[in-house]
């Protein structure tokens, strides 16, 4: 909304001048329609001096108080003239009918300004809904309580069209952002919560540029959303505001005329008041920043869980606005009520002018900050317009650049996607309210440089230019650098403009990726695949009009077609440790293998891939057939009841097993068997076409996992060496694992528990150890304590903190594959609980 109001001034006067102008006039504007709203709250009172005065300082006191103040270098955070607006004319609407309440003219306005707030911030979405919201609940409440009275139906006509308004401004400019949101997955912890709730000590803290206060060790911030100190002036006034709104003495004929809707808006202003500052404290009391919480229960954690976005909100100190606001208000109401009282007892208009004044700048000046805090553009350096001539280069990578855009990083962040307008090149690294976890990924990588397999994973990502500013290195480490640079074939130096060197990445970075337009391609959304470079292939091959498919994503890249039952895709991007036959390849159709990912190419005798998963309802994991019917027609498979069509012809059809066997048998296909050994095996056999083939194994001890039909006979591609046959059941008896393992197959076995932490997700490894496996496979048992692990076996020992747990096993041999899930269980308060064992149906494990 502020790009569409400020687009004149940013073509005609540039970015500067529309900032600035924004800046201001939010101060202006705010004032006013505080002014506004602090005057139609004492419109019972019929002296318009009186009320100007009061309603004048309190939409000073607001718009420059310590809230706002702090906030100056957050624009959108500046646009709080809206709320004010909007619960003014929902206050006409709500008006009794004699008093020119229900006018469909204040609904529209009502909804227009409540939409605009909604869409400047979406903080200040929240903050309406809780305003608007809790007027309308102190209204329904006095009105219950009151006579039915004509014009009821009007004014909840009215409410619901002011309402629908505001869903018709915002709900189009707020999608876009939960997309965003769920695209990338971003959730706020609660440790990040805690970290940005507002301690006690915050409403006494004011900014250290405050005229009266600053550089008291009693008033310092602990941190820039931390200055949160309403002014002791201002709180005095509310109190007294508050107190006149809402107790009239029986009797006493002296005091100001009563209102109802005056004391209904001191209730919801007391209300309104109290609710945000226990939302500001966030998830705990706390009297210091960082100090543990008291222990007292606060409503932040449960609406952060039930509301929808409302995790999005990470620093709950901002509801500290709406606390400031009822202040401001309870104020302007105490200074109008109290200056009535002068003028009518005494009629002493000067006397009442002067201390309404002196009153006024004393609450003004306690939240005095100068100077306000500002910044010089500097001059862009000669490079970025040289950079808007260049029409081949894509993408650019400014250096140096470090991990964590804070601070000084920050700045020369900020500074240089200012500088953009000049080229209006896509930057890799900028800023903004969310950073992706792709982004914080690239950062990382970044600093490996020099080097050049990160150049590698730079071309991937689809970056061709460096760009390297010499003027902000240290002479040894730019010598260094441009070394590398310079002698490196996958870097070619393009041109030196004033400080800036620029390299183009050289086509020698980039894997080759063969694929044509109509082709198809699959994306793992294995854990494991390096997000932000399979985004950067997507892209490209978006581009070149291919056609993705995926079963799940990453939290990178979006959701992709699924793949049809059966289906093999032309190509698929693996990650790296990736068993390529989970997705219909092999090892012979690597083509390239870089920075974690894989890339294969379909073998052509292969006609379709089925998973015989089977799910089992209530278990974790599913189950796999000891046998199976099979059906080979011309055209069109049958596997079980899954009927799969061929885009080509057959004459002839051969079938790949996987399987995974605890014992040595004898499997039949058709009429021919096949001595299967113990542990996980590949076996391939011819089938007659428009025949229906039996595949038997024992039962029990038989997995049929995975079935390839193919058009032409190949060598069999084997299974990971170390991979075994498996199946587990575990219990729990209180904080004790005991599990039972049938294995197929030799080697040692691995207990791996790993978890996430219940404030922050940070990633816990809990314990690892090395169990023995008789040399003939067979049948073992473990059992251990999870909090206080003593067994021999155990090689590593975690902390054992609060989150959410896993159990996993896997192959000795194979100890970078994945593990699979026994047991899932939760530490809370130290102590095991909701432990759910998760049986383990005979599988290939070590994949």
């Amino acid at each position: 909304l502020l790009t569409i109001v400020a687009l004149p001034l940013i073509a005609t006067g540039g970015p500067v001048l529309a900032y600035n102008l924004l800046v201001l006039t939010s101060y202006a504007l705010t004032g006013w329609a505080v002014y506004l709203l602090a005057r139609e709250m004492s419109d019972s009172l019929d002296d318009r001096w009186i009320r100007t005065v009061g309603a004048f300082a309190a939409g000073a006191v607001f718009a420059f108080g310590t809230y706002r103040m702090t906030h100056f270098v957050h624009l959108q955070l500046l646009q709080t003239a809206w709320l004010p607006l909007a619960l003014l004319f929902l206050r006409r609407l709500l008006r009794p009918p004699a008093n020119g309440g229900g006018r469909w003219r204040d609904a529209a306005l009502f909804g227009l300004f409540a939409g605009i707030q909604c869409v400047t911030a979406l903080y200040y979405a929240y903050f309406a809904a809780l305003a608007l919201g809790l007027y309308v609940a102190v209204w329904l409440w006095d009105t219950i309580r009151s006579p039915l009275r004509p014009g009821l139906l009007r004014q909840a006509g009215g409410l619901a069209y002011g309402g629908g308004l505001a869903a018709l401004i915002t709900v189009p400019l707020t999608l876009p952002y939960l997309r965003i949101y769920e695209y990338l997955g971003v959730v706020r912890s609660p440790r990040e919560l805690d970290n940005w709730s507002a301690p006690l000590q915050a409403y006494l803290a004011v900014l250290p540029t405050n005229w009266l206060y600053g550089g008291q060790s009693w008033s310092a911030a602990s941190g820039g959303e931390f200055a949160l100190f309403p002014g002791f002036a201002t709180i005095a006034l509310a109190v007294v505001g508050a107190t006149l709104a809402l107790w009239k003495r029986s009797g006493d004929s002296h005091t100001v005329p009563d209102s109802i809707p005056l004391a209904r808006d001191a209730a919801f202003l007391v209300l309104l008041g109290l609710s945000a500052f226990v939302l500001s404290l966030g998830t705990g009391i706390r009297m210091e920043r960082g100090d543990a919480p008291l222990p007292f229960p606060l409503p932040y954690t449960l609406l952060y869980e039930r509301i929808p976005g409302f995790g999005a909100l990470r620093v709950p100190a901002r509801w500290a606005l709406l606390v400031h606001l009822s202040l401001t208000l309870l104020a302007g109401i105490a200074l109008i009520r109290l200056g009535y009282m002068l003028t009518s007892h005494r009629q002493r208009y000067r006397l009442a002018s002067l201390a309404l004044t002196v009153t006024a700048i004393v609450a003004l000046a306690e939240h005095t900050s100068v100077p306000v805090p500002l910044a010089t553009v500097p001059v862009p350096a000669p490079v970025y317009a040289w950079t808007g001539t260049q029409p081949d280069i894509r993408a650019i990578l400014e250096l140096p650049v470090g991990t964590t855009p804070r601070g000084a990083e920050l700045e020369r962040i900020t500074f240089r996607q200012f500088h953009q307008m000049q080229h209006w090149k896509p930057l890799v690294i900028g800023y903004s309210g969310i950073i992706p976890f792709g982004t914080t990924d690239l950062l990382r990588r970044i600093q490996r440089l020099p080097d050049d397999d990160t150049l590698r994973y730079l071309a991937l990502v689809g970056i061709d230019t460096l760009v390297i500013h010499s003027n902000e290195y240290d002479a040894e480490k730019l010598s260094h650098l441009l070394a590398w640079a310079d002698s490196t074939p996958l870097l070619r130096r393009r041109a030196e403009i004033g400080d800036a060197l620029v390299y183009a990445i050289t086509p020698e970075a980039d894997v080759p990726s063969p694929i044509t337009a109509g082709a198809s391609v699959c994306i793992s959304s294995d854990e494991r695949v390096p997000g932000v470079l399979a985004l950067g292939l997507i892209r490209r091959w978006e581009a070149a009009r291919t056609v993705l498919y995926g079963n799940g994503r990453t939290r990178y890249y979006p959701d992709l077609k699924p793949l049809r039952p059966g289906q093999v895709c032309d190509y698929g991007l693996l990650a790296a440790d990736e068993q390529p036959l989970t997705t219909g390849f092999d090892a012979e159709g690597l083509r390239w293998r870089s920075n974690g990912l894989a890339f294969y190419a379909r073998d052509p005798r292969l006609i379709a891939a089925f998973d015989l998963a089977q799910p089992v309802v209530g278990q974790f994991h599913p189950a796999y057939p000891s046998n199976l019917t099979v059906t080979v027609e011309t055209d069109r498979v049958h596997i079980a009841n899954t009927l799969l069509p061929l885009q080509a012809s057959l004459t002839k059809a051969y079938i790949e097993l996987d399987i995974a066997s605890l014992q040595a048998q004898t499997l039949t296909i058709g009429e021919a068997t096949y001595a299967i050994p113990p542990g996980a095996i590949t076996i391939t056999a011819p089938v007659a076409l428009d025949r229906t083939v039996p595949i038997v194994g024992a039962p029990g001890v038989t997995a049929l996992q995975r079935i390839r039909v193919l058009s032409a006979p190949r060598a069999p591609a084997p299974l990971p060496e170390g991979a075994m046959a498996l199946s587990a059941d575990s219990r729990f008896d209180g904080s004790r694992l005991s599990a039972t393992i049938h294995l197929g197959g030799a080697g040692a076995l691995v207990v791996d528990v790993r978890g996430a932490a219940a404030r922050d997700d940070r990633p816990i490894h809990l314990l690892e150890g090395t169990l023995p496996n008789p040399s003939d496979g067979g049948e073992m048992a473990f059992s251990i304590d999870l909090l206080s692990p003593n067994e021999p076996w155990v090689t590593h020992r975690g902390e054992a903190e609060d989150g959410r747990y896993i159990v996993y096993v896997k192959p000795a041999a194979r100890s970078s594959a994945l593990g699979v899930p026994i047991a899932t269980f939760v530490i809370r308060n130290g102590a095991i609980s909701n432990p759910q064992p998760a049986p383990l149906p005979l599988r290939i494990v070590g994949e």
